[in-house]
């Protein structure tokens, strides 16, 4: 069943992006707060594909007391988390976009600790460090667990940037930041299209990953948390190779069925069987 109406999928072409606003419900939410509340008490400094607030080692809030700012591989660390990646409303958006046959290609998340200056993070086209792929059909859902606008940790973004090619990105020492900004060469041409929509609990954001986007800084005194979620189509190939997470080309839906973790890992054992 399509789940995206035309003038979304038309949205999606044109300008790059849709909102989809409450797309999972309060009960949702809460299962997946209460698994993160799980995680990240667990996560300490120096934890490998994780990272944390560059600015302070005091303690965040109750529900990211080490302030984890990302976790890569998130499907691995809790049954639930995984069983979001395999939502299958989200999914179905996914093969609405790109067609039945859907792998994974990356399962994150975003972390904004209270009160955490997140410029450092800066604009950026994730299809930078994918490239090279044999075609464009590539997208980030985030889904986001806490109300979230501009100042809040909400996340910025460019229309129609994906249609405009690859920007080189920049590393700068900033005086007194314990991290170097990143940034686009030649992006104030396109500082004037910036839009930042306010989300609340359960929205979920789907980009074309060419898109120019930023994470935005969090004043809040509590924590706000995106699940990132990267799909692509079946067709769409690393053709370098370089995609080192542990979600790489795991399969997710084949003709229209999502798969469970445990069809999806027999796939891959049966893939590295035949070689």
């Amino acid at each position: 069943m399509q789940l995206l109406k035309q003038e979304q999928l038309d949205h999606y072409e044109n300008e790059g992006y849709i909102i989809l606003p409450g797309f999972f419900d309060d009960a949702e939410v809460q299962e997946l707060l209460e698994a993160m509340r799980r995680i990240l008490p667990t996560i300490k400094r120096g934890t490998p594909t994780t990272g944390h607030d560059p600015w302070t080692q005091e303690p965040g809030d109750d529900l990211n007391p080490l302030r984890v700012s990302y976790i890569n591989d998130l499907f691995e660390y809790d049954q639930r988390l995984d069983a979001h990646m395999r939502s299958k409303r989200l999914v179905g958006v996914m093969m609405d976009l790109f067609g039945s046959d859907i792998t994974a290609f990356q399962s994150a998340t975003v972390i904004k600790p209270p009160q955490i200056n997140f410029d450092y993070h800066g604009w950026h086209q994730d299809m930078y460090d994918y490239q090279p792929l044999s075609n464009f059909k590539n997208a980030n859902a985030m889904t986001y667990l806490g109300d979230m606008g501009p100042g809040t940790g909400s996340t910025s973004l460019v229309p129609r940037s994906h249609l405009v090619g690859m920007l080189q990105p920049v590393w700068e020492d900033v005086e007194g930041w314990p991290k170097k900004q990143r940034r686009l060469e030649g992006f104030e041409n396109y500082e004037a299209d910036v839009v930042t929509p306010h989300f609340r609990p359960g929205d979920v954001l789907v980009f074309d990953s060419r898109l120019m986007h930023r994470a935005n800084s969090n004043a809040d005194d509590a924590t706000k948390i995106g699940l990132v979620n990267v799909y692509q189509s079946a067709d769409c190939i690393d053709i370098d190779g370089k995609n080192n997470f542990h979600v790489a080309n795991l399969p997710i839906a084949s003709q229209g069925k999502v798969f469970t973790s445990e069809e999806s890992m027999k796939m891959v054992e049966e893939r590295l069987s035949v070689r």
